[in-house]
C-alpha cells in the first residue's frame, strides 16, 4: 500500500484550510488547499490522512484523546497512553468483543472502563466507544474533499472522490449503528452558514440508512475493481452495502420506533432491505472475484483457517487495514502482545478471556453437540484431544488454552517445550485437591500451568481459554506495544456470505441460506446443516466471525442484547490428573466455574443500550439535537 503509507503527511499542511485568509497567504513551507486538488500524489496523501481516522478500528474510540479533536495516530504522540494500545487502533475491536457475549475483560490491562460498561451499561456522559464528535471532525474533513476535489484534474480525481464518499458512508454506518438517525450533512459548513445548517437536526434513522444506501449503490461502480490493498475498492462498497442494508432490515424488523422515527424504521418503507443486502452481496459473489480462503495443500483445517488472518492478499480478503509493525512509524497495532499467551513483555497478555459459555457452542465434529453438562463435563478425566481437538476445527484455530502449541511457552514437565499449560491444581488419587501458592510443588511438580502463574491465586477468575485469532506465533512482536503485523480483516468473503444467508432467510429463501451457510462450515471441516433456522443462522454467524467487531452490533440490531447480555458466563479451570501424570499420559479434570464475571454483579445490558448516548454536551451545543431516551 504505498500511496496509503504517505498518510499524515500532509495533515498539518491541508486540514482546516477553510479559512479564506489562510488561503490567500503563499507559504513556503507547505502546500497550499489549490496546489493539492491539481496533484495526483498530494490528493493521494491527502486521502490517505482521511484513511487513517477513518473508523475501522473504532470500537475503542473515546471522543478525545490528549484533547485532540480526532483518534489521532498514537504512534506520533508523546502521550503514553498511545503506546501502551488506548486508543482504538492500539487494540482492535477490544472493547466491543468484551462487552459482548464473545469474552470477559482480565484487568491485565489499563482499561479498566471495559468492566464499568460491562456491569451497568453506557451511561449518559460516557465516552466509551463514542463516535459523534469525531465522526463529524471527520466528516467535514471528507466533505471539503469531496467539494474540491469535484473540478479536479487530476487523473485520479473521480475514484478518489468515490473513496472519500466511501469513507463518508462508512463514518455514517459508525455513527447510526450507535445512535440512530443523526444530522446527515454533505457539504462544509462555512462559519457563516445560516442558523439551520450551524446547527442542524437529527435525520430519522431511515432518512439516515437510506442515505447511507444510496450512496453507496451510487459509488459502487465507480470504484476500483481490484484496488491496492488498504483502499476501497467495488467489492468494499458492495459489501459495506449488503451489512448497512442487513442492519436496516433488522432494525424494521426486531426494533421499535420512537421520538418520531429518530429511533426505529417503521414497516412499508419504500425500500426492501433484505433484498438490497442479498442483492449486494450476490453482486460480490459473482462480479468480484473472491472467495473463501482454504489454505494451502497439505496444511491441515486448523492451519488453513489461521492462515486467513495471516497471510496477505489472500482470496478472501476484500479490504484490510494493514500494519507496519515493528519499525514502522504510522498503521501500528497492539492486537498480538495484547491477547498472545505467555511468553512476553511483562508477562502481560490474555487482556480478553474466552467464556466457556462461548466455547460450548463449537460442535463435535460428529454431530454431537457442545454442550456438555455439568455432571457429565466434570464426571471424568480428559484428554484435551478428546475436549478440544474433536470440536468444529475453528476452536482450535481461533483460541488457545491448555495444551496449545505456542513457541516458547513452558509446558513444564506435563506437556514439554512450546506448549500452553495453564491448568490449575493437582487432583490426587483420593479425591482432593492439591494447591498452594507458598510452596506451590507436589512431588516436585507445579501445582499450576506456567501460563496461570498470574491467576494462580485467582484461578477461577480465568475463563480457561485465550484468543488465537489474528496472531503471528512467527512474529517478532510479543516485545512491546504497537509491533503487530497482521492485518485487520475490514471486510472478507466469509461475512458476505453470511450477509447473503441471512438476508435470502428473512426473505423466505432458505435453501439459497442453507447452501451459503454450508459453504462456510465445509471449509471449516464442520459437519454440514440439514436445515436452517433463525438461531442456527445467527449462531453460525458467532462462530465464524468470532472476535472481529460484529457479534456486539449484530445482537443490538436483531434485538437479542437483553437475553444474551444479561447475566452470568461461565469460565474453565483444569486440574491436571495426578495419576495419569504418573503413567506418561496426563489427563485433566474440569471444573466449571459460574458467574466468571464477578461474584456480586453480573454483566447487565440495559434495554435503553440499544442506542447509546449523544451526551449532554452535544445537547448543550445544539439545542436542535434530541438525545436518545433514558439518557
Amino acid at each position: 500500500m504505498k500511496k496509503i503509507t504517505y498518510s499524515l503527511l500532509l495533515s498539518a499542511m491541508i486540514l482546516g484550510t477553510a479559512c479564506s485568509d489562510y488561503l490567500e497567504q503563499t507559504p513556503t513551507n507547505r502546500y497550499t488547499d489549490a496546489q493539492v486538488w491539481q496533484d495526483e500524489f498530494l490528493i493521494d496523501s491527502h486521502l490517505a490522512d482521511l484513511y487513517a481516522m477513518s473508523a475501522f478500528m473504532i470500537n475503542d474510540a473515546v471522543a478525545l484523546y490528549g484533547n485532540s479533536p480526532v483518534n489521532v495516530e498514537f504512534s506520533s504522540s508523546s502521550n503514553w497512553g498511545y503506546n501502551l494500545g488506548v486508543s482504538a487502533e492500539g487494540e482492535g475491536p477490544i472493547h466491543a468483543n468484551t462487552i459482548s457475549d464473545e469474552c470477559k475483560y482480565s484487568g491485565r490491562g489499563a482499561q479498566a472502563n471495559y468492566l464499568g460498561v460491562k456491569k451497568y451499561g453506557f451511561q449518559s456522559n460516557g465516552t466509551t466507544m463514542r463516535w459523534w464528535n469525531n465522526g463529524y471532525y471527520l466528516n467535514r474533513q471528507l466533505n471539503h474533499f469531496i467539494d474540491n476535489i469535484e473540478d479536479s484534474p487530476a487523473s485520479n480525481a473521480p475514484v478518489r472522490k468515490a473513496e472519500a464518499r466511501f469513507l463518508r458512508a462508512f463514518n455514517y454506518f459508525a455513527m447510526v449503528k450507535r445512535y440512530g438517525g443523526v444530522p446527515i450533512i454533505t457539504k462544509e459548513t462555512s462559519i457563516d452558514a445560516p442558523d439551520e445548517e450551524m446547527f442542524p437536526k437529527r435525520s430519522t434513522e431511515q432518512e439516515s440508512y437510506d442515505f447511507i444506501i444510496d450512496e453507496l449503490t451510487d459509488i459502487a461502480d465507480r470504484l476500483e475493481a481490484k484496488p491496492e490493498a488498504g483502499r476501497a475498492g467495488k467489492g468494499a462498497a458492495l459489501t459495506l452495502l449488503s451489512r448497512v442494508a442487513l442492519y436496516a432490515g433488522s432494525i424494521q424488523q426486531f426494533g421499535k420506533v420512537a421520538l418520531d422515527g429518530l429511533n426505529g424504521i417503521p414497516q412499508g418503507t419504500t425500500k426492501n432491505y433484505y433484498q438490497i443486502a442479498a442483492d449486494a452481496a450476490k453482486r460480490v459473489m459473482t462480479e468480484c472475484g473472491y472467495s473463501l480462503y482454504k489454505g494451502t495443500a497439505g496444511q491441515s483445517k486448523v492451519e488453513a483457517l489461521r492462515d486467513i488472518f495471516l497471510v496477505k492478499d489472500n482470496s478472501e480478503a476484500i479490504m484490510v487495514k494493514r500494519h507496519q509493525g515493528k519499525g514502522g512509524t504510522q498503521y501500528r497495532w497492539s492486537w498480538d502482545i495484547c491477547n498472545c499467551p505467555k511468553p512476553n513483555a511483562w508477562s502481560v497478555g490474555q487482556y480478553s478471556l474466552p467464556y466457556y459459555d462461548f466455547v460450548e457452542d463449537f460442535d463435535f465434529i460428529d454431530g454431537t453437540s457442545g454442550k456438555i453438562d455439568k455432571a457429565e463435563l466434570e464426571s471424568h478425566t480428559w484428554s484435551m484431544e478428546e475436549f478440544i481437538g474433536k470440536r468444529d476445527p475453528r476452536l482450535e484455530a481461533w483460541f488457545w488454552t491448555n495444551g496449545s502449541e505456542w513457541p516458547g511457552a513452558v509446558g513444564g514437565d506435563v506437556f514439554g517445550e512450546n506448549t500452553i499449560s495453564m491448568y490449575n491444581g493437582i487432583r490426587l488419587a483420593d479425591g482432593s485437591v492439591f494447591h498452594n501458592v507458598t510452596t506451590p510443588a507436589y512431588e516436585g511438580v507445579m501445582c499450576y500451568g506456567d501460563q496461570m502463574n498470574e491467576f494462580r491465586d485467582q484461578g477461577n477468575l480465568h475463563t480457561g481459554f485465550g484468543i488465537r485469532k489474528y496472531l503471528d506465533p512467527e512474529a517478532d512482536n510479543m516485545t512491546w506495544f504497537i509491533y503487530s503485523t497482521t492485518d485487520y480483516e475490514i471486510f472478507r468473503y466469509a461475512e458476505v456470505l453470511l450477509n447473503y444467508a441471512e438476508a435470502q432467510f428473512e426473505l423466505g429463501n432458505k435453501a439459497e441460506a442453507l447452501d451459503a451457510v454450508n459453504q462456510i462450515r465445509n471449509r471449516a471441516g464442520a459437519d454440514e446443516l440439514k436445515s436452517i433456522d433463525r438461531e442456527s443462522l445467527h449462531r453460525e454467524r458467532k462462530l465464524e466471525l468470532c472476535f472481529e467487531d460484529h457479534r456486539y452490533w449484530d445482537l443490538r440490531r436483531w434485538r437479542e442484547a437483553e437475553a444474551e447480555l444479561n447475566g452470568p458466563h461461565t469460565g474453565l479451570n483444569y486440574l491436571l490428573d495426578w495419576e495419569s501424570y504418573k503413567q506418561g499420559t496426563p489427563r485433566f479434570w474440569l471444573e466449571l466455574k459460574e458467574r466468571i464475571d464477578d461474584r456480586i454483579q453480573d454483566p447487565q445490558f440495559p434495554a435503553n443500550n440499544y442506542y447509546m448516548p449523544i451526551g449532554d454536551g452535544t445537547v448543550a451545543l445544539n439545542p436542535n439535537i434530541v438525545e436518545n431516551p433514558g439518557y
